[in-house]
């Protein structure tokens, strides 16, 4: 259930052909940094155009592949606009994917928001400028949110932000396929605002972090944030639920994140005990076979209740009968919210996403 090709990137795997396949990813990476550098040079130089939409753009992306915080920080902007009676919309690729009846489905990052945000358009496609004029077409917005727009390039914003994991904010400092950086460090001195994610879960790297900001130049506000367990929905049922009942109680984690251990985490500051995590490869697409395992390693082991993410809920909806038919084992989806961590910071947070030039 591992990611292998992530767990060569990040060094967590070793031997003899391991250091070979190694190898030919640096190399690979060389590559990938001379086609970013020359990317980056057109655009700066004019040769390549910016296309520029008739309203505010703010991107909100990140360094890495993997789980940095991104989805619950565009949903919190949204909602602050939402709140300041302005109209977001949110312009997101989408990846796409088949469940178990072998139809494409939309993206779960697209249901997800889309539930979570009812009254915000979602507009999913890999063409986002084109996305967006369409819909502008009979349809007003104040501000687009590009989500996963730091490498976007062909957009053009007013406001960049950016998401740093402070539990693994550049991985083993390579970029990819060697590593997980997505961009050279320097690359941070692009965006106008850095969100530090996961705070307390990373506490002891918060300032590291922040004096390997100031290294490479960064002069941006940083914002501090952390992911706050918020509540629960039984997705038996639909109904939501208090933390309070999986407090004390020992659970199964379940979750196809680029970072499980932070979830596994955030579950554990809900006083649950995670008696195993089930952790599968980011975007993974379950099957019956897959929960029917879950299923019998709960009964074996007298585990009552299965914890996942809302992310992950939307993938389950196809297989909730199975969970349905098992009447001694509980399903709830954990809701995560992202909170800034100090009064300052959350003023500087909202005035540097409200003063959009």
């Amino acid at each position: 259930m591992s990611n292998f090709p992530y767990r060569v990137v990040t060094d967590a795997v070793h031997g003899p052909f391991i250091s070979v396949l190694k190898f030919f990813l640096w190399i690979l990476s060389f590559a990938y940094l001379l086609a970013v550098t020359l990317t980056v040079w057109l655009y700066r130089s004019g040769i390549l155009k910016q296309h520029r939409l008739p309203c505010r753009v703010v991107s909100v992306g990140n360094m890495t592949v993997g789980g940095a915080g991104k989805t619950p920080l565009v949903i919190k902007i949204a909602q602050i606009y939402k709140q300041n009676n302005l109209r977001p919309v949110i312009l997101t690729r989408g990846y796409m994917g088949r469940g178990i009846t072998g139809h494409n489905k939309q993206s779960d990052e697209v249901t997800m928001l889309r539930e979570i945000l009812p009254d915000v358009p979602v507009l999913s496609g890999a063409d986002r400028i084109r996305n967006a004029e369409e819909f502008l077409v009979s349809n007003q917005a104040d501000v687009f949110i590009l989500d996963d727009g730091f490498q976007h390039w062909r957009l053009a914003r007013d406001l960049d932000i950016v998401a740093i994991d402070a539990t693994n904010p550049w991985g083993n400092g390579r970029l990819l396929p060697r590593g997980i950086l997505r961009e050279p460090l320097y690359a941070l001195r692009r965006a106008d605002l850095l969100v530090l994610t996961k705070t307390d879960l990373g506490a002891a790297q918060v300032e590291s972090i922040r004096q390997r900001l100031k290294d490479i130049g960064c002069r941006q506000p940083v914002v501090e944030t952390v992911h706050k367990p918020a509540g629960l929905t039984d997705l038996k049922t639909g109904t939501p639920r208090e933390l309070r009942i999986i407090a004390g109680h020992t659970v199964c984690a379940l979750c196809s994140l680029g970072a499980p251990a932070a979830f596994a985490a955030t579950l554990t500051r809900s006083v649950a005990k995670i008696q195993k995590a089930f952790n599968f490869a980011d975007h993974y697409v379950y099957n019956v076979t897959d929960i029917r395992n879950i299923l019998g390693h709960c009964r074996g082991n007298h585990v009552g209740i299965v914890v996942t993410t809302q992310k992950d809920a939307v993938k389950l909806a196809d297989l909730r009968d199975e969970f349905q038919q098992a009447r001694d084992v509980e399903l709830f989806s954990l809701h995560i919210e992202l909170t800034v961590r100090d009064g300052t910071g959350e003023n500087a947070f909202l005035k540097r996403i409200l003063d959009l030039p």
